[in-house]
């Protein structure tokens, strides 16, 4: 049996930055203040195992860490009151924000600067969502074309994307928008990276039988990408390589295999190396 890895594959930059920066703090962290992270640095639940085994504490109230500790903001953001909240309380606090987030975070200011109705079009209960509201004072949230009707009519609207938002979920959204508002003003900021790791797995998927997609349940990009692959090949979606299942695949078969954005390469490979034993 044949393993094709995707083009595209393993932890972005965003990730990669964000993980080695969590790690420098906690390597320094010898002098005992607790290192805690509002939330996951990353939606992958190894990676933030081994984190945890490091000595990072979770926490996702702002308000929960002991003055004098460091809080780490995630890539995914966070809203301008929770900085000002840790400071105020005395921790030190160490932004891992991902640029092409704040990217989201900027293009949400400028919408709101000129005067239009902010639309983000994401996942409300996702901590990007929350910061890019809150960087941009106020915003209304829609995920799908049903939720357009939450956003007042007759109103110039800006709108706005969450960075790993699906590009086929948002054409519908964007024409309810235009049926219900006086004018729209598209920032279209999904990740670029995220684009690409979808059209190397399209690619990928033109080339072999099975495809096998590596990445955090929690992970919207890897489902995204996911729900990407199987309209095109069958699709096994695991977190380890514990989960690989030998009845997915037949011999003389070609299996491709991907990953989200968040997912670190030591899964990845461990991954492949299951698939290659059958």
């Amino acid at each position: 049996m044949e393993v094709i890895r995707a083009r595209q594959i393993g932890p972005c930059f965003g990730v990669r930055d964000a993980l080695a920066t969590v790690e420098a703090v906690l390597d320094r962290a010898s002098d005992g203040r607790q290192v805690t992270a509002l939330g996951h640095i990353v939606h992958n639940p190894q990676a933030m195992e081994r984190l945890a085994a490091r000595g990072l504490a979770v926490d996702p109230d702002p308000s929960g860490p002991q003055p004098g500790g460091q809080l780490v903001i995630t890539a995914h953001g966070a809203p301008p009151a929770t900085f000002e909240a840790a400071r105020s309380r005395g921790l030190e606090v160490v932004d891992t924000t991902c640029p092409l987030v704040r990217r989201v975070q900027d293009a949400g200011r400028q919408v709101a600067g000129d005067g239009r109705l902010l639309v983000v079009v994401g996942h409300g209960n996702h901590p990007e969502v929350r910061g890019v509201v809150g960087w941009a004072g106020g915003g209304v949230v829609v995920r799908d074309a049903a939720d357009v009707a939450s956003v007042p009519s007759g109103e110039h609207v800006g709108v706005v994307v969450q960075s790993t938002f699906p590009a086929s979920a948002l054409p519908p959204i964007l024409a309810a928008l235009e049926e219900r508002a006086a004018s729209v003003e598209v920032h279209d900021t999904r990740c670029p990276v995220v684009t690409l790791r979808q059209r190397a797995a399209g690619e990928l998927a033109e080339r072999v039988d099975v495809i096998v997609v590596v990445g955090g349940r929690g992970s919207a990009n890897t489902n995204a990408l996911v729900e990407h692959c199987a309209a095109r090949r069958p699709t096994h979606h695991v977190e380890t390589a514990d989960e690989v299942e030998a009845s997915w695949f037949e011999p003389g078969q070609k299996v491709g295999i991907t990953s989200g954005t968040s997912t670190p390469d030591w899964l990845v490979d461990a991954v492949e190396n299951v698939c290659r034993s059958f």
